[in-house]
């Protein structure tokens, strides 16, 4: 009796063993897909002027995939600032590459919904800090410059 209630229990063990690592390797992949959104805008370069100036209201939305898809990456990135009477966007229209924290691209930028920058290389980081930190925006020669604090995200 004794000999066969051994003999059950290394069996017990031995399944529980394997059942455990079969399971063990089929775990969800992580979020490769994420939003954020910012209703609180912090500073513009304005790369006409050279002036840092202090946004007072404004929106930004960055959406895009950490690794790419069958199709490629995607992005999407568009914020809008106002500092004062000035109204200034800037638009990813052209995109080079992503990943969990940043999104590479040509950019478009608006004064006044007057196109001032077509097509300049930049870059959009600071995207996988959690809520309460902030994003930015810079072109490559450091002449404009966008941030905001991240009010939500979405990440899955």
């Amino acid at each position: 009796m004794k000999k066969r209630r051994l003999v059950y229990s290394l069996i017990l063990v031995i399944s529980v063993f394997f059942f455990g690592a079969s399971f063990s390797g089929s775990a969800a992949p992580s979020s490769y897909v994420h939003g954020i959104f910012s209703e609180k805008p912090l500073y513009v370069l304005d790369g006409t002027t050279g002036n840092w100036l202090t946004a007072t209201s404004g929106n930004a939305i960055a959406s895009w995939t950490e690794h790419p898809l069958s199709s490629g990456n995607q992005a999407f990135f568009n914020a809008i600032s106002e500092v004062g009477s000035d109204r200034f966007e800037f638009r990813l229209v052209s995109l080079a590459s992503t990943d969990v924290d940043e999104i590479k691209g040509k950019f478009d930028i608006y004064k006044n919904y007057t196109l001032v920058a077509s097509g300049i290389p930049g870059t959009v980081y600071g995207l996988s800090q959690p809520v309460g930190n902030y994003y930015k925006f810079y072109d490559d020669t450091f002449s404009w410059h966008v941030s905001g604090y991240i009010t939500s995200r979405l990440d899955y």
